[in-house]
């Protein structure tokens, strides 16, 4: 039997609000093992001021927030990193290689400034979520009612080729 190719829905982004999975550290650098995980989005397609005060541990703080676990990490890779840059090309947080945590990088006691921020573009990409949601509710309903209309036109054809090879006129 055919599968129909309809879309699945998107949960919302969110973060794990188990204190396990929220780390909140002094930031000592790139070599700091606990920022590892981060380097490679730190210092791809970043501004250099940005980059200059990473490099320069003008940050002080250091954030990391957990994302749970998703059926589509793709596509909230790829609303996240629409969101993740300032106008100027400074990025506001910084994703792990496995897109499954959030690094927020600030200076001392501005923390909770930057997540505000950070929140902020959750929120835009919260946004988009429920917009691609409603898309997909549209097309899938557009994708059943074609469906459903080719289907009931195969049982009339069906009817009338039945009707073809048994009745005797």
């Amino acid at each position: 039997m055919e599968k129909a190719p309809y879309k699945e829905s998107v949960p919302p982004i969110d973060f794990s609000r188990d204190l396990d999975h929220i780390e909140f550290f002094e930031f000592r650098g790139m070599d700091d093992p606990a920022v590892a995980d981060f380097v490679e989005d730190i210092e791809g397609s970043n501004d250099s001021i940005e980059l200059h005060l990473v490099r320069t541990k003008s940050y002080r703080e250091a954030l990391v927030l957990t994302l749970p676990t998703s059926g589509h990490p793709a596509l909230w890779e790829q609303f996240l990193r629409e969101e993740q840059k300032t106008f100027g090309g400074s990025k506001i947080f910084y994703l792990s290689r496995d897109g499954r945590r959030i690094l927020v990088l600030s200076v001392k006691d501005e923390t909770m400034n930057k997540l505000t921020m950070v929140i902020t573009r959750i929120n835009k990409v919260n946004e988009k979520i429920h917009r691609y949601n409603s898309a997909a509710k549209r097309e899938n309903a557009e994708l059943f009612a074609s469906r459903a209309k080719a289907k009931a036109a195969m049982r009339k054809d069906e009817v009338i080729n039945f009707i073809q090879q048994n009745l005797k006129v």
